[in-house]
């Protein structure tokens, strides 16, 4: 697999008197992957998403982006090759509607009239958001608007997306539809996802975990791998996924479960094919 982005020994502080907030952190994330990368409040996670974005610059390490090292030289670069979509996306509407709003950026980077046209209906149509192309964003749900400023990035034609905590303030529903979104760019765009969460149902999700505590890897593996830590995971501050609790549950209860589930979708689906068969 080829490598989109290593990360090298990285170490950050905030003060020279506080402790570190990443401590010799290294791992690679390979093109096409969805990486998620998971940690309670002070595990890292944002400092991690801070870096990659270029707000911060690594004190010691390294962090390798598209055969780029990131540096001050370097930055404005590397930010063409990463889009973020950030926790909050009323913070990154600026267009009267969903049309203008996802040429903005393709604006700011100078990219030409006739292009613009091309891409932006084609970015809105990858995320289903058709229908809504001349809507303010701010009428949208959350589901709605989080697809929106996702169709901003995908516009700007980036080599990685970046997903900090950008499902957490929605409800079920709108963060399944966001979820599913990205998931359908991985697929058919081939494009490297990176999700920072604290949200293990999304970590589900993904194709690889990455977990952090006190600054450091924890822990790294599939889903499946990463979940079956079990207690070690509330240790720290994370809780399984309803899915995998309640399919462990059910298979010490004596029901017979081809296996633990990560996924409510999933574990419905065993369910009614052993109960509809009886």
């Amino acid at each position: 697999m080829e490598t989109a982005l290593s990360i090298k020994e990285l170490s950050f502080r905030y003060h020279e008197d506080l402790p570190l907030v990443l401590d010799h952190v290294s791992f690679n994330v390979y093109k096409g992957e969805w990486l998620a990368i998971a940690g309670h409040n002070g595990s890292g996670k944002s400092t991690l998403a801070k870096i990659l974005n270029g707000l911060l610059l690594p004190q010691s390490g390294s962090v390798t982006i598209m055969d780029r090292e990131l540096s001050e030289e370097t930055i404005w670069d590397i930010r063409k090759d990463i889009g973020m979509v950030f926790q909050n996306p009323d913070n990154q509407f600026v267009g009267s509607t969903v049309q203008d709003d996802v040429a903005f950026g393709l604006e700011n980077n100078g990219v030409s009239v006739e292009e613009m046209r091309k891409r932006i209906p084609e970015a809105i149509k990858l995320v289903n958001m058709e229908e809504f192309i001349e809507q303010e964003p701010h009428h949208l749900s959350g589901g709605q608007k989080q697809r929106v400023a996702i169709a901003g990035i995908i516009a700007a034609q980036p080599s990685i997306i970046v997903l900090d905590e950008a499902t957490s303030m929605l409800d079920p529903s709108g963060r399944m539809e966001v979820l599913k979104t990205v998931r359908k760019l991985q697929e058919d765009k081939k494009i490297t996802i990176i999700s920072i969460t604290h949200d293990l149902d999304e970590v589900a999700m993904a194709d690889r975990v990455i977990v952090m505590n006190k600054g450091t890897v924890f822990a790294e593996g599939t889903p499946d791998e990463v979940f079956q830590l079990g207690p070690k995971l509330s240790d720290i501050g994370l809780d399984l996924p309803f899915a995998v609790k309640l399919s462990q549950a059910l298979k010490n209860e004596g029901i017979t479960m081809s296996k633990i589930h990560l996924t409510n979708e999933d574990l419905v689906d065993e369910l009614w094919k052993l109960y509809s068969n009886k």
